[in-house]
Formats: C-alpha cells, sequence, structure tokens
C-alpha cells in the first residue's frame, strides 16, 4: 500500500515537472533522438539546426542540399550545428518526416541536384531528455520503495517466526514415551499368554 502510494504521488509530481518542460523554450541540445531516428541519419544529433514550432506541434529542423538523384535514391549533404556540410547520404528518412521547400511540401524524389530543402521531425523520434530524466528518477524512486518494502516485510517475517518459535515447547511431549510402554505392555502380554499354553 505505500508502494503504491509513493508512485503515484512521484508520478504526479513528474507530470507536473513535465508540463512545465513542455512550455519551456527547447533547443536541439535539450532532446534525445529515437533509435529510429539515428537509423535515418547517423549524425543526426548533429544535423539538428533548432526546434521550430509549427500548427501547434514542436519540429528538429534539418537542412539538407541534394547532391544526386539515382536509382537508389536521394543523395542529400546535411548542415551540421557547426556550420559544416556532412558526407553525402542517401536519404533514408521515415515516410512521416516531413520535407518543404518555401513552406510546401515536396518528396524527396522531386528534387533538383544542388536543391536545399529543410526537414521536420516530428516528436515520435525525439524525446525531451529532461522528461527523460525526470521519468529514469521516478523509476529509481519506485524501485528504492519497492526494495525498502520488501526488506520491511522481510524483517517483520523474521520477527513472527522467532516470536512463533519461543511460543513453541523446548522439549518433546509424554506421547512418545507412553506409546513406547504400550508397545513393550502389549509385548510383554503376548509373551505371558504363550508361556501359559505351554
Amino acid at each position: 500500500m505505500k508502494t503504491a502510494n509513493l508512485k503515484y504521488a512521484l508520478v504526479a509530481l513528474a507530470g507536473l515537472g513535465l508540463s512545465a518542460n513542455a512550455n519551456a523554450d527547447l533547443g536541439c541540445d535539450d532532446i534525445v533522438f529515437t533509435p529510429e531516428a539515428f537509423a535515418a541519419y547517423e549524425l543526426i544529433d548533429q544535423a539538428c539546426l533548432e526546434m521550430v514550432e509549427r500548427n501547434g506541434q514542436m519540429y528538429a529542423k534539418l537542412t539538407a542540399r541534394v547532391v544526386a538523384q539515382t536509382a537508389s535514391g536521394t543523395h542529400v549533404r546535411y548542415r551540421l550545428a557547426n556550420g559544416e556540410l556532412a558526407p553525402s547520404h542517401l536519404a533514408a528518412a521515415p515516410e512521416d518526416f516531413e520535407t518543404m521547400i518555401s513552406g510546401q511540401p515536396v518528396e524527396m524524389k522531386d528534387l533538383e541536384v544542388r536543391q536545399s530543402v529543410n526537414i521536420y521531425i516530428s516528436d515520435k523520434y525525439w524525446v525531451d531528455a529532461a522528461a527523460v530524466v525526470e521519468e529514469e528518477m521516478v523509476e529509481d524512486a519506485v524501485e528504492a520503495a519497492v526494495v525498502a518494502e520488501a526488506v520491511e516485510e522481510a524483517v517483520v517475517d523474521e520477527v513472527v517466526e522467532e516470536e512463533i518459535a519461543e511460543t513453541l515447547p523446548t522439549t518433546a511431549g509424554p506421547l512418545p514415551w507412553l506409546a513406547l510402554f504400550g508397545s513393550l505392555f502389549l509385548i510383554l502380554g503376548g509373551a505371558l499368554r504363550w508361556s501359559r499354553k505351554q
């Protein structure tokens, strides 16, 4: 019961922290990209230029320049946060990455060579780093509470076992002796009866 109450209290506190973070201004340093985002582009964390709000939703903004259109797909060079252009990379962005030119959505295969394009990545592919830290803190606190309660229950069980041991008799009762003497009397009676028949 104590663990459940503690867990709900910690989750409520974390929720307050998360709502505060949601209202705060996010930057590329404040987010952590998901494994799916890194699978699409291994330098995505370095290619994030800024966080922008579009239609009430936050996006990580990347900029890329098309260097080739081949049968294998569109090859681009992402602009990194330090201003350099990354090496050429076959664009393997998921279908729900939005590619925009002058505010209009376009498909990668329709882009012309040397054309620059902005790519907006939704929060499906990144999380607020502060939220991750708070969630880990909640999980650690709940786990610590569960361990503490388990230790407390173990101590209580040990005390109960000691009390039960103290209430039990320290020596055996007279029942085994009565059984032994009863058996001896039966054997003696049988021997007397047999001797009389002889």
